[in-house]
């Protein structure tokens, strides 16, 4: 009898819980979205570096997230060789090249191991430079304010600036910002050139700007810092970033104290 009871109180249970859930949770149902998975994802950039006179090429490699070096990884015409740790590099100092100049770019990255093969295409954005910077903000005494504009690049989905002291460990001063009004404009606060306790970090500056297509991607000794903001996940079927840009011949800012 007893077990009679206990096997009824059971059942009671086990028919009244769903119905507690769902009218604690206010009587809907709930989805989660989740991020699809993908098997490889490719994340990488094509560059036109003014700043150092070189084409690069330049991307890495993970399948089932573990990084992958028996890719076939080709820019054009041009094969990348892999260097371990799932990278995968080209590059050429002018006046040779990989790529011209607004040319259309396609990367196709393939593994017949997997059965598997990804194209995307890109355009590398026009050349473009920098305008001259007055005298008083080359020479910058005190660290003040500095107004950076520069030309046009055709093909630039945008730009970004970038100030760094290659000496000064990053982050420590400098400033990163997004072109987000897309304006071909940019002002260096003073705080770029100083420290978080406000003290002047005298010095030369470098002062990069990047003309990107659709994205950007970190390269290997890359010599700027890339902005917050930037798009990203551009790709079908595959997880990761690809983009394209040029970077300008860079600017220098020398900042001394106030005499």
């Amino acid at each position: 009898m007893r077990k009679n009871l206990f096997v009824k109180k059971s059942l009671a249970f086990l028919l009244l819980f769903p119905l507690v859930l769902f009218f604690h949770c206010g009587g809907k149902r709930t989805t989660r979205t989740t991020q699809p998975e993908y098997k490889f994802t490719i994340n990488g950039v094509v560059v036109k570096d003014l700043s150092i006179g070189k084409d690069i090429a330049y991307f890495t490699i993970l399948r089932d997230s573990v990084v992958f070096d028996s890719a076939v990884v080709k820019v054009g015409p041009y094969s990348l060789p892999s260097q371990g740790d799932g990278v995968y590099l080209g590059q050429a100092s002018h006046p040779a090249r990989l790529f011209d100049f607004e040319d259309p770019i396609t990367v196709t990255v393939s593994s017949a191991e997997d059965d598997f093969s990804f194209s995307k295409n890109v355009r590398m954005p026009a050349y473009f430079y920098i305008d001259e910077l007055p005298a008083s903000d080359t020479l910058n005494a005190g660290g003040h304010e500095v107004s950076v504009s520069w030309r046009p690049s055709v093909h630039a989905s945008g730009y970004f600036l970038s100030v760094v002291k290659p000496d000064t460990t990053p982050g420590v001063v400098g400033h990163t910002a997004l072109d987000d009004l897309n304006d071909r404009s940019e002002n260096i606060p003073p705080e770029a050139f100083r420290t978080g306790l406000e003290r002047l970090v005298e010095g030369r500056y470098e002062l990069y700007v990047i003309a990107y297509y659709e994205s950007f991607f970190e390269y290997r000794q890359m010599p700027f810092e890339l902005p917050e903001g930037l798009p990203g996940n551009n790709l079908d079927g595959v997880g990761g970033t690809i983009g394209a840009g040029v970077v300008a011949e860079k600017k220098y800012i020398k900042v001394v104290a106030l005499p």
